[in-house]
């Protein structure tokens, strides 16, 4: 089929649907999409948590939990324990199929009477604080640590230990404030690097040893803020940016700033990646319109946080690791195979419109079903029943469409809708990459909810901790500290207080780390100001004037230059 070109019916903009798009479509035998490829994205992510979390006590043993849905939930909620044990089985809630009414409708009855658990956690130990962990051991309120040990408060740590407030990257080790680098030992505020050790303050530097406030820097030793050094020289140089000091910090942060603004970037971090487009794609090749992906993805586009083996996928956040065909699934799709419209389900085949199922196959409009087969609605079917069953509700979705409060329609092929997620768009990942005003993000149709506003008894404010790291105290663990951001405007979900645990504070000391100021979810926001938003601007580059996409917005600072310049200046 040629090329069209369609409007968007949420925002209401052209987008382009490419031959090779149609051919995927036609492959899987699912329509076109009515949504461009952004509102997909958006759309997805209101369907994936993000940082706030509740306590609240489990619905089946009264225990207290923290979990990713508050109080309020319309459905059960229970703990990890009770949610993954057969005293209950979800096909207990199982609903007939009824034609006089949309079938989305009807799943968001279903999901409402179905227990869900309070966090994910699969094959993990000593983890109760973390959000979705999997294979992991004794990580401290991480958000989606994938076979990683020994990690706090970072989002997305992937086979990782002994790492802080670092996120989405792979095989960090003994390392603080890093984002997305990958084989990093002993490092330090360091981003979008591989292979570098002893090293603080780098962007887009590769085989780094002691290397100090440097940009794109390739197998270098003893360099400050881009300067070559002797052994000895650099040596002596680190007795002054000794980041066992707050203010020294402070400094390093303001210099290595000024020098990233000064110095120019590729346009793309796109390594070893043949035939694609986007942005941070390491190790992959024939991908379009990606972004932050990583290791062995093939013959796949609009691929946003996914990786490892995803192949001939379209549409995918959060998720990968040896599945393909999948097509519009948000969180954690492992080893699945021809999945399509779903949250969240892992070990499944042939499964549609379905929500955190489990080794499932053959599955359409079910939720919370665990090593089921031929159901729909959670209910139990023949596979020729259910083969007929499967074809008449396609059409009933296409003839009866899901309609929201804005008149917005969901037949088949469309995700399912913004209003009826169990997360507010405030709470959602989606608020992390399109962050919106309530205002914007309820004319657009949203959901959304007031934060709850905290009243913690602090003991010390942030303005009076010690400098240094030697001179911390055993006794601040016993401490409430105010986040530095409590009197100011925030809006990066400020929990307005926090605490040091005793293993973090040994990790401070054992790195020679400052004690933060912030909060961990401001920490996490001040992290990703070097990460660049999942989506493409035509622009050119500064030296050359040859035309490029580029994740970096034409309001940006940063000088970008093309393939063939950037090698040319740097490599």
């Amino acid at each position: 089929m040629d090329q069209q070109v369609k409007m968007c019916q949420n925002c209401k903009l052209s987008f382009t649907i490419e031959p090779e798009d149609f051919n995927f479509y036609e492959r899987i035998k699912v329509p076109p999409p009515t949504w461009c490829p952004e509102c997909r994205l958006t759309r997805r992510l209101v369907w994936r948590h993000n940082r706030t979390v509740h306590k609240i006590k489990c619905a089946r043993c009264n225990v207290e939990v923290f979990s990713i849905y508050d109080s309020s939930s319309k459905f059960p909620v229970y703990c990890p324990t009770c949610w993954w044990s057969d005293a209950w089985d979800a096909q207990e809630y199982a609903i007939d199929v009824d034609f006089s009414k949309s079938f989305l409708l009807q799943f968001r009855e279903l999901r409402n009477r179905v227990p869900v658990a309070s966090s994910w956690r699969r094959n993990s130990v000593d983890c109760e604080y973390c959000i979705t962990e999997i294979d992991s051991k004794r990580c401290y309120f991480c958000y989606g640590p994938f076979r990683s040990e020994d990690c706090m408060y970072g989002f997305g740590p992937i086979m990782s230990k002994r790492c802080v407030d670092s996120d989405a990257g792979m095989n960090m080790s003994d390392s603080y404030g890093c984002y997305s680098s990958d084989s990093i030992y002993r490092c330090q505020f360091v981003n979008f690097s591989q292979e570098c050790m002893d090293s603080s303050f780098l962007f887009d530097c590769s085989g780094c040893t002691n290397c100090f406030g440097c940009i794109n820097l390739r197998q270098k030793q003893y360099c400050l803020f881009n300067q070559q050094l002797t052994k000895e020289e650099y040596r002596k140089q680190m007795e002054y940016w000794d980041l066992g000091s707050h203010a020294r910090v402070q400094e390093a942060q303001e210099k290595f700033t000024e020098l990233y603004y000064k110095t120019p970037h590729r346009h793309a971090l796109i390594i070893n990646a043949p035939g694609c487009t986007g942005d941070n794609i390491i190790n992959s090749k024939n991908c379009k319109n990606c972004f932050t992906v990583l290791s062995g993805v093939e013959d796949s586009r609009f691929i946003f946080f996914s990786g490892l083996m995803l192949k001939d996928s379209y549409d995918i956040n959060v998720g990968g690791l040896s599945s393909q065909l999948l097509y519009e699934c948000t969180g954690a799709e492992t080893h699945s195979e021809s999945t399509f419209f779903t949250k969240g389900s892992r070990e499944c085949m042939r499964t549609e419109y379905c929500e955190t199922c489990v080794n499932g196959k053959d599955l359409f409009g079910c939720t919370q079903l665990r090593n089921k087969q031929y159901c729909i609605l959670n209910k139990q079917y023949s596979k020729e029943d259910y083969l007929t069953l499967r074809k008449e509700i396609i059409e009933h979705m296409q003839t009866m469409p899901y309609v929201d409060a804005l008149g917005r329609k969901y037949g088949y092929g469309e995700f399912f809708p913004f209003e009826i997620s169990p997360w507010p768009y405030n709470e959602s990942f989606a608020y992390d990459l399109f962050p919106l005003t309530k205002e914007e993000a309820l004319t657009r149709g949203y959901p959304w909810r007031d934060q709850e506003k905290k009243s913690y008894s602090t003991t010390m404010a942030s303005s009076t901790l010690p400098d240094h790291i030697r001179d911390v105290p055993d006794s601040i663990t016993k401490e409430i500290i105010a986040c530095e951001h409590v009197e100011k405007d925030c809006d990066h979900l400020c929990s307005s207080a926090f605490r040091i645990v005793s293993e973090e504070l040994a990790f401070y000391r054992a790195m020679n780390i400052a004690v933060p100021r912030l909060c961990p979810n401001c920490r996490y926001y001040q992290r990703i100001q070097w990460r660049t938003p999942p989506k493409l601007w035509d622009r050119s580059c500064a030296k050359c004037s040859r035309p490029f996409q580029t994740a970096y917005a034409p309001d940006r600072k940063e000088i970008l230059y093309c393939d063939t310049c950037y090698k040319e200046a740097f490599l």
